[in-house]
């Protein structure tokens, strides 16, 4: 059974539908700086996936069970905010070295889902 998690999964998903621009990045150091953020975010979805398959929560308010993770992808994102501000009501596309395929966040969209109040 495939579990559907809409906690980020749409802002990743539309984000060139939504966002007024992308914003292709080339240097390796903002490449580092929003990989920083992507693993934060990657690893606060795996959390909230296991929690809604577990049934501990609906899956919209999966994440807020993980406020250690939460905080650091929040810090993370304001970290990037105060150092690229005008990424941020925007799509983001960079591509890694490693990979053939480039991968993108739609920032506007995951600060929606980070300033979600806990309740």
């Amino acid at each position: 059974m495939r579990l559907v998690v809409p906690f980020f999964i749409l802002a990743i998903a539309t984000a060139e539908v939504l966002s007024g621009q992308t914003i292709d990045i080339h240097k390796v150091s903002e490449i580092k700086d929003i990989e920083v953020l992507d693993r934060e975010l990657d690893q606060l979805v795996t959390k909230v996936r296991q929690c809604a398959a577990a049934g501990m929560a609906p899956a919209s308010d999966c994440y807020c069970q993980y406020p250690i993770k939460l905080a650091a992808a929040r810090a993370t994102y304001k970290r990037l905010a105060n150092k690229y501000p005008r990424w941020m009501d925007n799509s983001v596309r960079w591509r890694n070295d490693m990979e053939q395929l480039s991968s993108n966040l739609y920032l506007r969209g995951i600060r929606q889902q980070l300033n979600q109040p806990c309740s």
